[in-house]
């Protein structure tokens, strides 16, 4: 049905697909997972040749067209043959429901307009969408839209489906309807290649999963074996951060004062009247999704033209699962994004802090950090230490 030959695709210098062989029964539904950044979705987006591979062969049904000798009428012959559906919807915004889901049928297709009006309301009706035909996509929820570009993919009748991250741009209340269009769709055997995060989804409908890093293969197999006995240790350090994600949110602020108990609780030494650090930018709660709690928390000032992360706390109960890295990685792409170049901290635990590529520097070497308060105790007989990362 579908099978990919030793594919190959770079951005400039940067490999991103390193020789992928893959291939897809019909009636199959393949999952593939991985952190952002894998070539997950650039494998997609090889497949219907939105992005031209520098080597490999792609074969959908009867039609096999090889990276280095393809012409233009191979890659379209192939492209009929699939259809994408992408995170952001795609759809025209200046045509109503109807008329986006009949356009590839009377463009691409060649229908009359009456057969691919007849076309076109069989699919909206299909994803529940049936009652919106003249509204337009700018009164549309985000669900809604996906849904009526999944009815236009349904239209062109495709071999195989492909989904890249069809719900990571949802509101969470719209995530369920779309993934439920899915589900309908996998009883219906439909041919699926789909990138998620959703791990429970993935359980419930792939015929297989395939973890991807670094632009290779790592795992693949039944939803079972990857998802809940995996044998690689890089998928199953994926799965725990899946699993983290899952289970704990990080919710911006500025409630510092509110998150003192929590700081004393998880061992800082602070007094409960204790003010917010001078030139607090932001704070960072860390939320149990099970229970409302928040469960640690940490903040970023800057102060003496620096950006400090100050206060990081995760209660005991909570230690040791990972979050603090979530953390102080969260609060680092932060800075950075504020145009921080580099950031300090006062670490009492500096062995955690190197493994996130800190380094300790001395009071010389970081004076107006000291004197500014970075540690108010540094003073006082504490003995924790002055540490930096570039960013």
């Amino acid at each position: 049905m579908i099978k990919i030959e030793n594919l190959h695709k770079s951005f400039g210098k940067l490999e991103v697909l390193k020789g992928i062989d893959l291939e897809v029964k019909k009636g199959e539904i393949v999952v593939i997972i991985g952190s952002s950044g894998t070539g997950k979705s650039t494998l997609l987006r090889c497949l219907n040749y939105l992005e031209k591979p520098e080597e490999g062969k792609i074969t959908i049904g009867d039609i096999t067209v090889d990276a280095k000798t393809c012409d233009k009428k191979q890659v379209n012959e192939l492209r009929k043959h699939s259809a994408m559906i992408f995170q952001n919807y795609n759809l025209f915004l200046n045509k109503n429901v109807l008329q986006n889901v009949m356009e590839p049928l009377v463009t691409a297709k060649k229908m009359n307009k009456n057969e691919a009006e007849k076309v076109a309301k069989h699919y909206l009706e299909q994803v529940g969408m049936s009652d919106k035909l003249k509204q337009y996509p700018a009164t549309l929820s985000g669900g809604q839209q996906q849904r009526v570009a999944i009815a236009r993919s349904l239209a062109v009748q495709p071999n195989v489906l492909l989904f890249d991250e069809p719900t990571s741009a949802l509101d969470p209340e719209w995530v369920l309807e779309v993934l439920e269009v899915i589900r309908d769709l996998a009883k219906q055997h439909f041919t699926m290649i789909i990138v998620t995060h959703e791990m429970q989804f993935a359980k419930e409908v792939a015929s297989r999963v395939i973890f991807m890093e670094k632009g290779v293969v790592v795992e693949e197999g039944t939803p079972e074996e990857v998802l809940e006995n995996p044998k690689n240790s890089r998928t199953r350090a994926f799965l725990r951060l899946e699993k983290r994600k899952e289970d704990f949110k990080i919710v911006h602020s500025m409630n510092y004062e509110e998150m003192i108990p929590m700081f004393i609780e998880a061992g800082l030494e602070m007094e409960p009247n204790e003010k917010r650090p001078s030139g607090l930018l932001e704070c960072y709660e860390l939320i149990d999704n099970n229970t409302g709690k928040r469960v640690g928390g940490a903040s970023l000032a800057y102060t003496c033209d620096e950006y400090v992360i100050k206060t990081v706390a995760i209660e005991k109960a909570y230690q040791g699962k990972g979050l603090g890295t979530d953390l102080v990685k969260t609060i680092m792409q932060d800075a950075k994004e504020r145009g921080a170049k580099r950031i300090y901290l006062n670490a009492k635990v500096p062995e955690f802090y190197k493994t996130l590529g800190f380094t300790i520097v001395s009071h010389d070497e970081a004076p107006d950090i000291s004197t500014c308060h970075l540690c108010h105790r540094y003073h006082n007989g504490c003995d924790s230490e002055i540490m930096m990362k570039d960013l």
